[in-house]
């Protein structure tokens, strides 16, 4: 049996490093989902046989790139979902960031939790967003356009899910850790 120092020393060791795993995921998703959100190359396509991309904002032709002006429903969508998931695990990354942090003002108010549900509400919004944009794209766009691919800024967008997801996965782990160490209390 292990000595009491010991124990409790491997259960914050284990909490901090589910923690630490989950901001880096978040910071990493947060990142991705800036860069997926501000470039122009979530679709790829020929046009009058010339490359051509196109992001949310924008859209580019032999060499030129120009505002998006149309205010499409899904294009709002996408922006809005996208922006939304960025914003939310932000958030997170702020509560994440607090949790390191002890004081006993907000005791009732855990924030590792706070975190983990900030950042599974950006899994759901980037998911949105992207699920949103698949198909319209698929269903309307691809058969526009003959010769067409998803880009590398989609892809972004769901390796961010993926980060984002994961963070939430490594602060509930973390809360998780917190209560069961809170409900045991000292030997």
């Amino acid at each position: 049996m292990q000595p009491l120092h010991i124990h409790i020393a491997t259960v914050f060791l284990r909490m901090y490093s589910f923690m630490g795993g989950g901001l880096f995921c978040a910071i990493v998703g947060n990142i991705l989902l800036v860069v997926s959100t501000a470039t122009d190359y979530w679709m790829q396509y020929r046009l009058s046989g010339s490359f051509a991309h196109q992001g949310l904002w924008r859209y580019c032709m032999s060499g030129k790139c120009y505002t998006q002006t149309d205010s499409i429903a899904y294009w709002n969508a996408t922006r809005a979902f996208m922006i939304l998931s960025a914003m939310s695990c932000f958030a997170g990354i702020i509560a994440g960031i607090l949790s390191f942090a002890y004081f006993s003002a907000f005791e009732r108010f855990n924030r590792s939790f706070a975190a983990g549900i900030m950042f599974f509400v950006s899994t759901l919004f980037v998911l949105l967003a992207m699920a949103i944009y698949t198909g319209v794209t698929v269903n309307f766009l691809g058969k526009r356009f003959g010769d067409w691919r998803f880009s590398w800024s989609y892809i972004l967008g769901w390796v961010a899910l993926l980060m984002t997801f994961f963070a939430g996965i490594f602060y509930m782990c973390a809360y998780r850790m917190h209560e069961c160490r809170r409900v045991a209390g000292p030997r």
